[in-house]
C-alpha cells in the first residue's frame, strides 16, 4: 500500500493506493466522522484490481481545511486527485458523504466513471425538524467526544454498538483530534447546505447501484436499482459480507458499459 499526500483546495488529502492488476481501478470514499479504514474488509485481493482509498477533508490523516467549503468544492477536490494520480476512468464505491460526492462528480463528468456503488447516500435536502435537529447538534461540536458518542448512536444500530463498542470509541477519538470549527464546517457542507440531489438521480448516465440499511434514514433513491442490507447507516461496518457482494454487482455493471464510452471528456484537471 502506497500513501500519497495530494495538495488540494480542501487541504492536503491522504490517498492510499493498493496497486493490483490492469483493470479499471476502484476508488473508495467514506462518510462523515469515519476514515479510509471503513473499507478494511474490501481489500484489492477480493477484486484483483487496484484500490484507492481516500481520507476525506478534515478526516483520517488528511489535513484540516481551514475555511468554509461546499460539496461542489469536494467534487473538484476528487477530480483533482484523480488527475494527479493519472486516473482517467474508475469505479467509485462511496459511503454517505463519499456517495454524495461520487454522484455529483459522475453527473458532471460521466465519461470518467464506469460505475458507482452508492452506499447509504443522503439525496434529499435536510428540511423541517430534521434540519433543526442537525442545527442544534452542531452546538455540541465544542464537546467533540460527547457529540461523537451521540452521532454514533444515530448512525449505527443499537445492536451493532453493543457488539462493537469500539466503533463509537474510534469515532470519539477521531473527532477529538479536530477543531470544533472543522467539525462544524463538515456538518454545514455535507448536511445543512447540501442541495437536493433527486434530479441528479433521474438524469444520471453512469450505471449505479444504491445500497441502504434496513433502518437507514436516507430512503430509497428513485430511478436506481437498490439493495437493502441489515443494519443502519454504516453498511460497510454493519453488513460487511453484503457490502462485498454489492461491490461485485457494481463491477458487473461496469462490465456492461460499451467500449465507445471509454474516452473521458470534460475535466482538464488543475
Amino acid at each position: 500500500m502506497k500513501e500519497h499526500r495530494i495538495q488540494t483546495r480542501l487541504g492536503q488529502i491522504s490517498v492510499a493506493v493498493d496497486e493490483r492488476g490492469t483493470d479499471i481501478p476502484l476508488v473508495f470514499m467514506h462518510g462523515v466522522f469515519l476514515d479510509k479504514s471503513l473499507w478494511a474488509d474490501c481489500s484489492s485481493s477480493i477484486t484483483g484490481r487496484t484500490h484507492i482509498y481516500i481520507d476525506m477533508p478534515a478526516h483520517g490523516v488528511s489535513s484540516n481545511v481551514g475555511h468554509d467549503w461546499s460539496l461542489n468544492d469536494c467534487v473538484e477536490m476528487f477530480m483533482h486527485i484523480l488527475n494527479e494520480l493519472g486516473i482517467t476512468r474508475c469505479i467509485v464505491i462511496g459511503h454517505s458523504w463519499g456517495s454524495m460526492t461520487a454522484l455529483r462528480a459522475a453527473s458532471r463528468y460521466p465519461s470518467h466513471f464506469a460505475a458507482l456503488g452508492l452506499f447509504n447516500m443522503p439525496f434529499k435536502r435536510s428540511v423541517g425538524m430534521g434540519r433543526l435537529a442537525f442545527t442544534l447538534q452542531k452546538l455540541m461540536t465544542g464537546f467533540p467526544r460527547f457529540y461523537a458518542k451521540q452521532a454514533a448512536k444515530s448512525l449505527y444500530t443499537k445492536q451493532m454498538l453493543s457488539a462493537r463498542p469500539e466503533f463509537s470509541v474510534s469515532m470519539q477519538e477521531r473527532l477529538a483530534k479536530r477543531p470544533s470549527r472543522e467539525i462544524s464546517r463538515v456538518i454545514d457542507a455535507v448536511i445543512l447546505n447540501a442541495e437536493d440531489a433527486t434530479h441528479l438521480l433521474n438524469i444520471l448516465k453512469v450505471p449505479a447501484l444504491a445500497i441502504i440499511g434496513e433502518s437507514d434514514y436516507v430512503g430509497v433513491p428513485p430511478s436506481m436499482k437498490t439493495v437493502t442490507v441489515p443494519g443502519g447507516h454504516i453498511s460497510p461496518h454493519e453488513a460487511p459480507a453484503e457490502t462485498r457482494l454489492a461491490i461485485e454487482q457494481v463491477l458487473k455493471l461496469a462490465a456492461l458499459v460499451p467500449n465507445n464510452q471509454m474516452q473521458p471528456t470534460g475535466y482538464a484537471g488543475g
